[in-house]
């Protein structure tokens, strides 16, 4: 009886892996390994702490190391004490205080080169031009999946 109830289970489980849609974390393992942006350190900037820490939990499962500031004057100091091992920022644009242009546009003084991704839920995608031209990198529409932040990071890394 109980073989058989534990091959009854094992074929269903095979039979729900099968019908699952989207992609897998091997996928994603195996995208972030061919790649050379595995081990990379991001600094995320977001007024929105569940944004942040989910974007975290993302980038670490693929091993990253992840700094976060929740604001953009905080973002800014975390860059400045760590910019020698941050290799991409990815930052919100509607934050209080400072927003995400003025951010990119003080980290351009600081370090023409840095890597920037704009990340909003406020502009659309027909924003990325735009946001490519006022300075930084790539555009990523919120809410994202892993796969879209696995391929826009690679994109602008490599």
């Amino acid at each position: 009886f109980i073989f058989k109830m534990e091959r009854t289970t094992q074929m269903q489980l095979t039979k729900f892996n099968n019908h699952i849609a989207g992609p897998t974390i091997k996928k994603f393992e195996s995208k972030s390994a061919e790649s050379s942006t595995k081990y990379k350190t991001f600094l995320l900037i977001d007024d929105e702490p569940m944004v942040t820490d989910i974007c975290e939990m993302m980038l670490k499962s693929l091993g990253h190391t992840v700094l976060k500031a929740y604001s953009g004057s905080e973002g800014l100091e975390l860059y400045e004490t760590n910019k020698n091992r941050i290799d991409l920022i990815i930052s919100d644009f509607n934050m209080p205080g400072m927003n995400g242009q003025e951010v990119v546009d003080k980290l351009r003084i600081i370090n023409q080169s840095v890597k920037v991704l704009l990340s909003s839920g406020g502009l659309s995608v027909t924003h990325e031009e735009d946001a490519i031209g006022r300075g930084f990198n790539g555009f990523l529409q919120k809410p994202y999946s892993l796969d879209a932040l696995t391929d826009k990071i690679a994109e602008i890394l490599n």
